[in-house]
């Protein structure tokens, strides 16, 4: 056995189940050892889709998400799907090659610090200088991506490392433990007792659930606490979401241009906030996106976690779904909540933004207002499909309009923003739930990044249908720029409809909106991927402000 043999058995061992990679300089046994313990790889076109992939595999199913690339090129390609994964606490292993580490500091090919680069966004990261490290810096990265709060590690490994003749270690008396995201023990029940007091004192409560409540599982605990109290819940937008149904306590996800439930959130006396940040995402928590007086609940498996930011007034270090099921468990004990009518009221402001918008949807001519594009989707979001969400402005109208639930088989690029994701992504959904079809809405900038891996989708047999929303622009952006003076964010035209069919896919271009639902009908019940495009008109929220009926 050598060291590539050894790092792929171990992987095997802890539960991974395939790699995503693009081969070159440095990787050469790894992928042969892949071969030799069939270890299904993923190969794609370029190094940010691999690791794409493996971030969306790991924020998604909560398993170690495991990308493989060559040194150099390779590897900097490769840094925005780990930043991604720094950004959004996904449980994330990048391994990078490198020419022989005997030559190292002899300007050998490709020569670069790769663990230096890393480091800024990554929980771990090391060079395996030598085989006797391969074995406990495996096993440290690993740990180090799934437990605590989640997140990307790093190793680079030499070639000669992966080489080396490696020793063969016993099996381990008690088994291993799986690479996946680790739960921790039970809140302080005296804690839990002090919040519900605090939750049932406050008139104007919030609950607020980010990645740290989808990685704990706290949707069934979750909805009994709301169904107890009726406290409006919010989810960040970008986290990993947990509203696996429609609750009328979910009022939609963070954003005050989105989401009209924020104007309330502004009022909150009392924020209970669930494996969620206080970032920008509300105003860091602080006057005046809120009161300066609301009091702050933090419940987080992560220590660390709970004062970031915002000091809490009550701080439980705990696995969230332990914590949520004993505080809805005595919620369901206690009676006398009265937030009834302050629920009623935080109902009525996220449905006076969406009515504002409204009058958008008539019309049956071609460029479609991106809402009207929203509108035809929605209905298939009741079926139990994977929807990943790919893009600037066509976001800002999904998470305005279809945000009634947030459950966690609906993926969006994380905390990031970035764009581009969508085409590789989905090809990481549809494995991570392969009986299931995968949805994507995209918008065409966000499609140009990683459009040929469309053809890995069809090599890997993971079909899906992609609906790209095209206004030849970077939408949010010329939104924001006067007409007569756009600069740097209009596009030409592309038809990726006639791209799909030339990379061996079908392609679907609307020419009328009454179409575009079919067609997505359609392409849901085939196997292969369908690329629809759909001429859309340029503007965003600002653009139409006033101007409805």
């Amino acid at each position: 056995m050598n060291g590539a043999e050894y790092v792929v058995r171990t992987l095997q061992e802890r539960g991974v189940e395939r790699i995503f990679a693009l081969c070159g300089n440095g990787l050469a046994p790894f992928l042969e050892a892949c071969g030799a313990l069939e270890m299904p790889v993923i190969d794609v076109r370029n190094e940010q889709s691999a690791a794409y992939m493996a971030d969306l595999w790991g924020r998604m199913t909560g398993r170690l998400g495991v990308v493989a690339v060559s040194s150099g090129p390779g590897h900097t390609n490769a840094l925005t799907g780990l930043a991604n994964a720094w950004w959004d606490g996904g449980p994330l292993l990048l391994i990078s090659g490198q020419s022989d580490d005997l030559s190292r500091g002899l300007d050998h090919f490709q020569e670069l610090d790769q663990v230096e680069m890393a480091a800024p966004v990554t929980k771990y990261a090391r060079r395996v200088h030598h085989e006797s490290a391969l074995g406990f810096m495996l096993d440290e990265a690993i740990a180090q991506a799934t437990t605590s709060r989640p997140g990307p590690v790093h190793l680079t490994i030499p070639e000669d490392v992966l080489a080396a003749p490696f020793a063969e270690e016993p099996e381990p008396e008690h088994g291993t433990t799986p690479a996946s995201v680790q739960g921790v023990g039970p809140a302080d029940e005296a804690l839990v007792g002090q919040a519900l007091d605090m939750l049932a004192a406050a008139e104007r409560p919030f609950l607020l659930v980010g990645s740290g409540a989808f990685y704990s599982g706290v949707w069934e605990p979750l909805r009994r606490l709301a169904e107890a109290t009726n406290v409006p819940i919010l989810t960040h937008i970008w986290d990993r979401g947990c509203i696996e149904e429609a609750i009328p306590q979910y009022v939609g996800v963070t954003n005050d241009e989105l989401n009209g439930a924020m104007a309330s959130f502004s009022e909150a006396d009392l924020v209970l906030a669930v494996g969620a940040r206080l970032d920008y995402r509300v105003g860091y928590a602080r006057p005046p996106a809120i009161d300066a007086d609301v009091r702050i609940i933090r419940i987080d498996a992560d220590p660390a976690e709970l004062h970031r930011g915002r000091r809490a007034d009550l701080a439980i270090a705990g696995e969230p779904r332990l914590a949520l099921d004993a505080l809805a468990t005595l919620a369901g004990e206690r009676e006398g909540w009265a937030n009834d009518e302050w629920l009623a009221e935080v109902r009525a402001t996220r449905e006076a933004l969406k009515a504002q918008y409204a009058g958008l949807c008539v019309g049956d001519e071609c460029p479609m207002p991106g809402l009207r594009i929203c509108q035809e989707i929605q209905p298939f979001l009741q079926r139990d499909l994977t929807f990943l969400l790919d893009g600037g402005n066509i976001g800002r109208w999904a998470h305005l309009w279809l945000f009634d639930r947030h459950p966690s088989h609906w993926m969006t690029c994380g905390a990031s923003g970035v764009v581009g994701w969508g085409v590789p992504g989905a090809v990481a959904a549809r494995l991570a739930r392969p009986d299931r079809p995968v949805l994507l809405l995209s918008g065409d900038g966000a499609a140009g990044f990683t459009f040929t891996d469309v053809e890995t989708a069809l090599r890997f047999g993971t079909p899906y249908v992609m609906v790209v929303a095209h206004d030849a622009a970077w939408g949010i952006v010329a939104d924001a720029q006067p007409p007569e003076r756009r600069v740097a964010c209009e596009l030409g035209e592309i038809r990726f409809d006639r791209l799909a069919q030339a990379l061996g896919a079908r392609g679907v271009y609307i020419e009328e909106p009454s179409a575009l639902a079919p067609a997505i009908e359609e392409g849901l019940g085939l196997d292969t991927v369908t690329v629809i495009q759909v001429p859309t008109e340029l503007g965003g929220l600002s653009a139409y402000t006033g101007n409805q009926g």
